[in-house]
């Protein structure tokens, strides 16, 4: 029986998908339960925010893989950069309810992992590629960037070991030391209180079924994923806002 494969579209359809799931509940689910804490909407918000989990890792193997295979990494740089400050507004209203400069959204943590990406490639060393996750890391944490520099060693994790044998589970075992040390929330399950960014180890699944190839070359479905993140939260931030008032 032949194994299914996802293609770079379905992978990346699957982040939006979790991203948005996980972006619901924490704004506009989190309004409904402040306003009726049942048990019910408890367990139906977490279960949203641990599917939501899995998004950032698809994201960060994606921007490894896209990295790896540009031709144009200025562009590519550029359309990061275009994508996260026209996400910034959007990003604070719906998740920090304004303006603020304490929380950077997650394409600034894209973007300083691909110029950290870019930095190894110039590098031979192998010591002295995984020195430079450092300043890129402690840069994402003075910005104080979405995932900040947990997020930035977690796209070097995948760029490192994208050429060695039996990458997904080294992968996985990378992922899992990144995620168990970032500071997360925490929710008891049969007694044992479990992590919830820990939960972004199901993101291994998909990207096990991930075949390296594009379903189509259509310009339009690509610029489409980058406008999903400040469209979608811009359509949260209203209904947020509307919630509230």
């Amino acid at each position: 029986m032949k194994k299914a494969k996802l293609s770079q579209e379905a992978l990346k359809g699957i982040a939006c998908l979790t991203m948005l799931v996980d972006h619901v509940a924490a704004t506009i689910l989190s309004q409904v339960y402040r306003g009726n804490p049942t048990l019910g909407l408890y367990w139906l918000y977490w279960g949203m925010r641990i599917v939501g989990r899995a998004a950032f890792p698809i994201y960060c193997f994606l921007l490894a893989e896209g990295t790896h295979y540009t031709k144009n990494p200025r562009k590519y740089a550029l359309r990061l950069f275009a994508g996260a400050v026209l996400s910034e507004l959007p990003f604070d209203l719906a998740l920090y309810g304004g303006w603020t400069w304490a929380h950077q959204n997650v394409m600034f943590t894209l973007l300083l992992g691909l110029l950290l990406l870019e930095s190894m490639e110039k590098c031979r060393s192998p010591v002295g590629k995984a020195l430079l996750v450092l300043p890129f890391s402690l840069a994402a944490e003075c910005f104080q960037t979405d995932y900040g520099g947990y997020g930035v060693a977690l796209i070097a994790l995948f760029s490192l070991t994208r050429e060695m044998p039996r990458r997904g589970w080294l992968q996985f075992a990378g992922m899992a030391l990144i995620c168990w040390a970032m500071d997360s929330a925490t929710i008891v399950i049969g007694g044992t209180t479990v992590s919830v960014e820990l939960f972004a180890l199901l993101a291994m699944l998909p990207i096990a079924l991930y075949s390296g190839r594009k379903a189509t070359q259509s310009r339009g479905a690509q610029l489409g994923f980058y406008f999903f993140y400040p469209a979608h939260l811009a359509i949260l931030a209203g209904v947020t806002e509307f919630l509230v008032g």
